[in-house]
C-alpha cells in the first residue's frame, strides 16, 4: 500500500511517503524546497518537485478538526506569493508581506470569488464559531482535494496528538514490542496541547491523560508552548521559531523566584491532565506585563525563567505520569520535545531511562504520525520501521551526474574528484583547523542534521565556536554548537549517557574535558550530541574517526548547512551556494572536494 501522509497548513508544512509493500519511505518538508524556516505555504512545491508522491492509495493529515478561514487565506496568499515572486529565505518573505502594494496585488490575483470565500468564513467565525469552522474544514478540504487530485472520501483526518505519539513511537527501535509511554507536548492542535499514551508490547495504545488549550483564538489559548512562545517574542524573537535561541540564554542566569512562581502559580494537575488558570494566563502572555519583567530582569533572567519554568513542570507532571502507571521507556514529540534541557531534566530527575525524542519532532512531523495512523488502521505491519530506518535519512539524494552538472555551472568555485576516499581528506581538514561543510547522501527528516547535511568543525579550538556563530551562520554568539561524537567515546566524556543519536537531548560532559574540547559545550558544560556508529553513518564515522587518529578524540562540532535565516541545504545548489555566501574553508559534496577561486 502506497501512503500520503501530509501536514497541510500551518507551520513546518511537510509529506511522508511510505510504500509498505517495498517497506520504502520519503518524507520531506516545504521550507527544504523554499529555504523559508518553518515554511508556512502548502505542500503545492512538493507535489511539482516530486510527482510520484500523487501515487497513493491512501491520503491523510494530522489535524482531525479544521483550523480557522484564516488557515485557508493564509494557503492562498502564500501560495500566491510562491507562484508569483519565488522569494529566496525569509527576509524576502517579509519584504513581500510587508509591502502593502504588491500584497493588494496578490489579492487581486486571487479572484473574487476567493476573496468572497475569505470574507464570508470570517463573519461565519464571529456569528457562531463552530459553523465557522466547519466553513472552514470545508474550504480547506476543497483545495486539498484540487492540489491532490482527489476526492473528500479519499481524505483520512486524525488526531494531533496521536499522530505525534504514533510517530515516536513507531520509530523509537528501543520502544517498539515493550510498555512505553508516549508524550506529546506542543503549542495547540486540536483543542489539546498535550496528550499521553500508554503503549503495550503489540502496539495497541490508551490515552491516559489529555491537557486543553482551553479552545478560543490564539490569544486567549492556555498551554506550555504557548507560554515559553510568549517570553520568546517579548524577547525580540520570532515565535515557533526562535525558542532554541532562548533555551541558549537561559545557561546564562538563574531564575527570577517571583516570576517563577506567578508562573507555577498558572498550572494545576488533575490526574493527568494539565489545567490552566485562564485569567492568570491571560494576564501572563499579554505583551505589556511581559515587555515590563524583560526590562525589570534583563534577557538572561527572563529566558532563564521561563526556561526553569518549563523544567519544573515537565519534570513534575512526568513524574506523576510514571507513579500512574510504573512504565519506565518513554517516548516524547511534539515542538516543546525540541527543549533539550527540559529533556536532560526528564532524564536526570524521573526514572525514566529509555528516553526517545522523534528526530522530526515539530509539526512537520504529524505528516508521518498521519501515514503510519493510516497504515496501523489497515492491519499492516510496522516493526520494520524502527531498525530499518533508525537513523531519519528519508529525504532525497542526488546522484553524481546531477552534482557534476551543477559543479560544471558553478562560478567562483574549483573542485577535485576524491571518490570514496573523501571522509578521511575531510576529517583531516577539520583537525587542521579548517571549518567545512558536507553533503552527501539523503536528507535528514526533521531539523537536526546528522552528517549527511552538516557544517564540521574542530571542537579543540576555542574560537571555532565564535568564528562559525560571527562568520558562517552569522547568529547570536550566545548559542552553542552541538557535537557528534563516535558512540565509543560516550562513556569516557560524560558523566551519564545514553546511546542517543539525534541531537534531542543534553548531557554533561565529565569537567576534566571542558578544557580540551571548549566549543562541545555550553556555558553550563552540556552538550547535545548525537552519538555515532559504523552502522548509522559509515562514511560520517569515517570521518570522525580520522578526527579521532589526528586529534585523540572522536568528536567534532556539527551544526547544520544553512545560513542563519535559511531552511538547511537540499540541493547541490543549496549547497553552492551558501558555500560561497560565507566563510566555511571547504565543501565536500557527494565525493567532490570544492573550495573557492582566490581573488585577484
Amino acid at each position: 500500500m502506497k501512503i500520503l501522509g501530509t501536514k497541510f497548513f500551518g507551520h513546518d508544512n511537510s509529506i511522508f511517503y511510505i510504500d509498505t509493500d517495498k517497506q520504502e519511505i520519503f518524507a520531506i518538508s516545504v521550507e527544504r524546497l523554499t529555504r523559508i524556516k518553518h515554511d508556512r505555504s502548502s505542500i503545492k512545491r512538493l507535489i511539482e518537485e516530486y510527482p510520484f508522491i500523487l501515487d497513493f492509495d491512501v491520503v491523510c493529515h494530522g489535524y482531525a478538526l479544521a483550523d480557522s478561514i484564516s488557515s485557508y487565506e493564509e494557503l492562498l496568499i502564500l501560495d500566491e506569493i510562491q507562484k508569483k515572486h519565488h522569494p529566496k529565505y525569509i527576509k524576502e518573505l517579509s519584504i513581500i508581506k510587508n509591502d502593502k502594494k504588491k500584497l493588494f496585488l496578490l489579492y487581486v490575483d486571487l479572484g473574487l470569488k476567493n476573496i468572497l470565500s475569505i470574507v464570508l468564513g470570517n463573519i461565519v467565525s464571529l456569528l457562531n464559531k463552530e459553523k465557522g469552522r466547519l466553513f472552514a474544514r470545508q474550504k480547506i478540504d476543497r483545495y486539498y482535494c484540487d492540489l491532490l487530485g482527489a476526492v473528500p472520501n479519499q481524505i483520512n483526518r486524525y488526531d494531533h496528538h496521536l499522530c505525534h505519539a504514533l510517530s515516536a513511537y513507531v520509530f523509537s527501535p528501543n520502544n517498539q514490542k515493550h510498555k512505553c509511554i508516549s508524550l506529546t507536548i506542543d503549542g495547540f492542535g486540536d483543542g489539546c496541547f498535550s496528550k499521553v499514551f500508554i503503549f503495550d508490547e503489540n502496539g495497541n495504545f490508551e490515552l491516559i491523560g489529555s491537557s486543553s488549550t482551553n479552545e478560543g483564538y490564539r490569544t486567549t489559548r492556555t498551554s506550555i508552548g504557548l507560554m515559553y512562545s510568549a517570553f520568546t517574542r517579548a524577547l525580540g524573537l520570532i515565535p515557533d521559531s526562535d525558542e532554541g535561541k532562548v533555551e541558549a540564554l537561559a545557561a546564562f542566569a538563574k531564575a527570577d523566584e517571583k516570576l517563577l512562581n506567578e508562573l507555577t502559580s498558572l498550572i494545576h494537575f488533575q490526574d493527568l491532565n494539565i489545567l490552566f488558570d485562564r485569567h492568570k494566563n491571560h494576564k501572563m502572555r499579554s505583551k505589556s506585563f511581559l515587555s515590563k519583567k524583560r526590562k525589570l530582569l534583563g534577557d538572561e533572567v527572563f529566558a532563564a525563567t521561563i526556561q526553569t519554568w518549563l523544567e519544573e513542570i515537565m519534570v513534575d507532571y512526568l513524574n506523576r505520569v510514571y507513579k500512574h502507571t510504573g512504565v519506565e521507556r518513554l517516548c516524547l514529540s511534539g515542538g516543546v520535545a525540541a527543549n533539550i534541557i527540559m529533556s536532560l531534566n526528564l532524564y536526570e530527575r524521573t526514572p525514566f531511562e529509555n528516553i526517545y525524542v522523534f528526530p522530526a519532532m515539530a509539526d512537520d512531523g504529524i505528516a508521518a504520525g498521519g501515514a503510519l495512523e493510516a497504515a496501523r488502521q489497515e492491519g499492516i505491519d510496522l516493526s520494520w520501521i524502527g531498525e530499518k530506518y533508525h537513523m531519519p535519512y528519508l529525504g532525497m539524494q542526488h546522484s553524481v551526474d546531477d552534482v557534476i552538472k551543477v559543479l560544471k555551472n558553478s562560478k567562483d568555485i574549483t573542485f577535485e574528484e576524491l571518490g570514496d576516499a573523501w571522509p578521511e581528506e575531510a576529517g583531516r581538514a577539520v583537525s587542521s583547523g579548517k571549518v567545512i561543510s558536507i553533503f552527501h547522501g539523503r536528507d535528514e527528516y526533521g531539523p537536526r542534521a546528522l552528517g549527511n547535511r552538516s557544517i564540521v568543525a574542530n571542537p579543540t579550538d576555542a574560537q571555532v565556536k565564535d568564528k562559525i556563530n560571527k562568520f558562517v551562520k552569522k547568529r547570536p554568539k550566545y548559542q552553542p554548537f552541538c557535537p557528534s561524537i563516535l558512540e565509543e567515546e560516550r562513556i569516557r566524556l560524560f558523566e551519564q549517557s545514553f546511546a542517543h543519536k539525534y541531537m534531542a537531548i543534553a548531557f554533561r560532559m565529565k569537567e576534566k574535558f571542558w578544557h580540551e574540547l571548549p566549543s562541545a559545550i555550553h556555558i553550563d558544560g552540556t552538550a547535545r550530541p548525537q552519538f555515532v556508529e559504523k552502522n548509522d553513518n559509515p562514511k560520517y564515522y569515517r570521518l570522525i574517526k580520522e578526527v579521532k587518529k589526528q586529534t585523540g578524540f572522536g568528536v567534532v562540532i556539527n551544526t547544520s548547512f544553512n545560513l542563519h535565516g535559511r531552511a538547511m541545504v537540499h540541493k547541490p545548489e543549496d549547497a553552492i551556494r551558501d558555500f560561497i555566501d560565507c566563510s566555511i574553508d571547504e565543501l565536500y559534496l557527494e565525493g567532490f572536494k570544492v573550495v573557492r577561486l582566490p581573488t585577484s
